[in-house]
């Protein structure tokens, strides 16, 4: 298990935290040299450590916001980029919203100052400060052990709220919403006596049934409901009783997870962190509610509050949620319940029918739009139709992706391995300074792809990727390449169900006791059953391919998703993208864990742009992905809106009318991936490719 502990060390005049859960690091740069002692202050906010220093000045080097508060927790000021704010005597707290969550208790006079690239803050004379972390705790610390009767599954259900930090609308913060425990199966129902939840006034009624209890988990897990046998209903001692319906039970209990999160949102902006989100105009008059009313009442009363409207009356403005999970109405689906809970994922159980053979082939067929190109990476042996696992189609979902948590093989959907869930969970997450790629290329006319990938993994500006090249690899080659530990393998070539293709021969991860690399990349024909082996003997998590790809349409996904992963973006929200690159994208598919990251992200936020010109000016779209670590309930504000304006991740937002100048600022410092003129590029090529460079060349 990862330490999960923030790493806060000295070195001469540079303070370095790091998060290790995150991967997430940053520096403190002084005027002195400085020596962090351990301190008890109460900063009146979550923090998992406080430290002492003394300086003049400090430099904190990483793109962050700023939130000025007063010595009573009173939010005085925001400053985003390229602000300065000045305070005379008294007590004052910073919060720092960049790479990992901190908190600097200041005393006054003091002057901060805010830019793209790093926050400086000065005193008239050395002034002792007090510096605050909190650890994003994305791992299960606990397990609880229940037997396959629904009866227990309801009751260790009922208590995975006790990752719940607070019930107050802040919450919805992904911070304060730790990773729910772990669920095992046993013999008999054991909770921990370190499981403890926060005293209810809600219970969530429903048959102990699998197809009830599993949609029912999130949404009790985020109102900190307790799960009783009866009539599908939500009670509120005092406010009320709320029924749901039987027919459409799943669907309904993740319109109520999206509302009560959402509204959370909104509710929490009268609070500690008072912030304009774009909803509000939109939802103040169709509402009416009073949100200072809302903020300071109980979660039973608020939560009351939300279940009195129709969700259709905010559907329009509910953020675009990441996936939604789909199990199957088994015992052994209990267990990767936390996982979906943590990204507060919505669930529905399923029943597929079982795909075999040539039925399959063409089901995999039509998830593309068929071309006359020639299908050029098509594995030479037997195809992933061939095997004995049957395929299934899993329906579509409201939200971005579909997740398939069962043993068959899913059409339309990234396939979930909890072996992969398990082994992220228990595995030191890599450091800044030792992420490592290794690529292979066992195909000569393919080299393209490997070329391009490279240069790609090795253009990180603030992070050094440590990048292997290697070409033809026989058998044995291969298999130690797979041996040695690296963050991530991307294998350019031909596959099939026997394993990865080389000069001498085929190659299957089945014959290793296990595989060191974190993450891979099988960009070649049929490369779902060495995927999934890959996982089962080491893995976490990566991309294959269900049927054949062309070369060219494989060097286009191959690319674009070597570019987004280099910048932090998830497996899951890289292939998102990467996708639509192809007529064929829909052939590639996430096995293991797909929320799996390479690198932290040097904006922090997974997110993409579209452009159009338009004769007034610019038309810009930003579009934002939730991730493991910046997911739902995250906030985001993009610079080209010029008015402050915040939205929630995953919804999209619009400005028109943006002049050359706010647009050229903002694409010089965003690593997003951009959409223009029918294609994706990069904000850096775009800038160039524009105005050129500052220069003239």
């Amino acid at each position: 298990m990862t330490d999960t502990a923030i790493s806060i060390q000295a070195d001469g005049s540079t303070l370095r935290i790091a998060d290790p859960v995150t991967g997430e690091q940053y520096a403190i740069h002084a005027d002195q040299p400085v020596t962090p002692t351990p301190s008890n202050d109460d900063l009146a906010v979550p923090v998992s450590q406080t430290v002492r220093l003394e300086a003049e000045k400090l430099i904190i080097d990483a793109s962050a916001w700023v939130r000025l508060r007063d010595e009573d927790g009173i939010n005085i000021r925001t400053l985003r980029f390229n602000n300065t704010i000045s305070r005379e005597d008294g007590k004052w707290l910073l919060v720092l919203a960049g790479p990992v969550k901190s908190y600097a208790q200041v005393y006054g006079p003091f002057t901060v100052t805010t830019t793209p690239d790093n926050v400086t803050i000065e005193w008239e004379m050395s002034s002792e400060i007090v510096l605050g972390v909190r650890s994003y705790r994305r791992h299960p610390t606990e397990t609880i052990t229940t037997t396959c009767e629904p009866v227990d599954i309801a009751t260790a259900i009922s208590h995975l709220s006790a990752g719940l930090e607070t019930l107050s609308s802040e919450r919805s913060f992904q911070t304060l919403r730790n990773h729910p425990p772990d669920i095992e199966i046993g013999d008999e129902l054991q909770i921990p006596d370190s499981v403890s939840r926060h005293d209810s006034l809600i219970t969530l009624s429903l048959p102990f049934q699998y197809e009830y209890l599993y949609p029912a988990a999130p949404v009790a897990y985020y109102l900190n409901a307790t799960l009783a046998e009866g009539d599908p209903a939500i009670h509120i001692d005092g406010y009320g009783t709320w029924d749901l319906p039987r027919g459409q039970f799943a669907e309904r209990c993740a319109e109520l997870l999206k509302q009560c999160v959402f509204l959370d949102c909104l509710t929490r902006s009268d609070g500690l962190y008072p912030t304009t989100l774009e909803a509000e105009a939109v939802l103040d008059e169709r509402l009416g509610f009073d949100w200072t009313n809302l903020y300071d009442e109980s979660l039973a009363e608020r939560t009351a509050h939300y279940l009195d409207i129709e969700y259709a009356t905010i559907a329009d403005e509910v953020p675009e949620w990441p996936a939604r999970g789909y199990v199957p109405p088994t015992a052994d689906s209990t267990s990767i319940l936390p996982h979906l809970i943590d990204q507060l994922i919505p669930v529905e159980t399923c029943c597929p029918d079982p795909i075999q053979g040539a039925d399959a082939r063409d089901a995999a067929l039509g998830q593309f739009v068929q071309t006359g190109n020639v299908l050029d990476r098509a594995a030479v042996g037997q195809s992933t139709f061939n095997q004995e696992t049957p395929f299934t189609e899993i329906p579509d979902p409201p939200e971005q992706e579909a997740l398939w948590t069962g043993d068959e093989i899913p059409f339309g959907a990234n396939h979930l391995l909890e072996t992969g869930i398990r082994r992220y969970h228990a595995a030191d997450q890599p450091s800044e300074s030792e992420i490592s790629v290794t690529l292979v290329c066992n195909e000569g006319e393919m080299q393209n792809e490997i070329k391009r990938a490279e240069a790609i993994y090795g253009s990180r500006e603030k992070l050094q990727l440590n990048v292997d090249v290697y070409q033809n690899l026989t058998t044995n080659q291969l298999a130690e390449r797979l041996r040695e530990p690296s963050d991530l393998f991307h294998f350019v070539g031909h596959a099939s169900i026997e394993g990865l293709h080389c000069p001498d021969g085929i190659f299957s991860p089945r014959t290793l006791n296990s595989v060191r690399s974190r993450a891979f990349v099988l960009n070649a024909c049929s490369s779902y059953v060495p995927g999934r082996d890959l996982v089962k003997r080491g893995a976490i998590g990566g991309v294959v391919t269900l049927s054949d790809v062309t070369e060219e349409a494989a060097t286009q996904v191959g690319v674009m998703t070597a570019n987004l992963l280099s910048i932090g973006f998830s497996l899951r929200n890289a292939l998102l993208i990467a996708r639509t690159r192809s007529v064929t994208g829909g052939q590639y598919m996430c096995v293991g864990m797909d929320s799996l990251w390479l690198t932290p992200n040097e904006s922090s936020m997974n997110s993409s742009i579209r452009l159009n010109k338009k004769e007034t000016g610019w038309r810009v779209e930003a579009e934002t992905y939730p991730s493991l670590h910046f997911g739902v309930g995250s906030l985001i504000t993009h610079n080209f809106t010029q008015d402050g304006t915040t939205s929630i991740v995953g919804k999209s937002i619009t400005r028109d009318q943006v002049s050359d100048a706010v647009l050229r600022d903002y694409l010089t410092v965003e690593s997003s991936p951009v959409w223009y003129d029918g294609e994706w590029t990069w904000g850096d090529e775009l800038v160039e490719r524009l105005w050129g460079t500052d220069d003239g060349e």
